[in-house]
């Protein structure tokens, strides 16, 4: 059986919907304070162009379109990390549709922020030298534990249907 099917693509879909609809509960709430979205863009933008790393990606060229460009790439990498969830969990018999996998997974997915892309943006590992008023630490936590939430979600949501 191919893991790419449309199933598990909206598996993928769903929980980069949940994080993001959840996550942006949270800002509204005040409990995450995030880099704003262009700047996710901007950075996505010059690692498409070979030059991942700044002092600050606030202070680098921009680019037109750089929410436009954050928002295709998230959800490319959020239907990517889904088909490896379901790959991993079929291979090693891990039930996927449990809540206990899924979250577990969403919170490691942690380890691009933390240790490639925050510091690439020259905010540092797990981002404590982020830009003043982001909790870039907590933020990233709370809006991965969504996407396994929205994991688990999407799967019991894909067997029902």
């Amino acid at each position: 059986m191919s893991i790419l099917t449309l199933r598990n693509i909206f598996t993928g879909l769903m929980a980069t919907v949940t994080m993001d609809v959840l996550s942006g509960a949270a800002y509204g709430l005040r409990l995450t304070a995030p880099l704003p979205p262009n700047l996710i863009g901007r950075w996505f933008a010059w690692v498409a162009r070979a030059r991942p790393f700044h002092a600050d990606i606030a202070r680098a060229a921009s680019f037109n379109h750089e929410t436009a460009i954050a928002l295709p790439v998230h959800y490319f990498i959020g239907i990517t990390l889904a088909l490896i969830y379901l790959t991993l969990t079929a291979a090693l018999g891990v039930a996927s549709g449990r809540v206990g996998p899924a979250l577990a997974f969403g919170l490691a997915t942690n380890v691009f922020p933390w240790l490639l892309m925050f510091p690439a943006m020259g905010y540092g590992f797990f981002g404590s030298q982020g830009p003043e008023g982001t909790r870039l630490l907590v933020s990233s936590l709370i809006s991965h534990a969504f996407y396994g939430v929205g994991l688990w979600l999407a799967i019991l949501l894909a067997r029902v249907s």
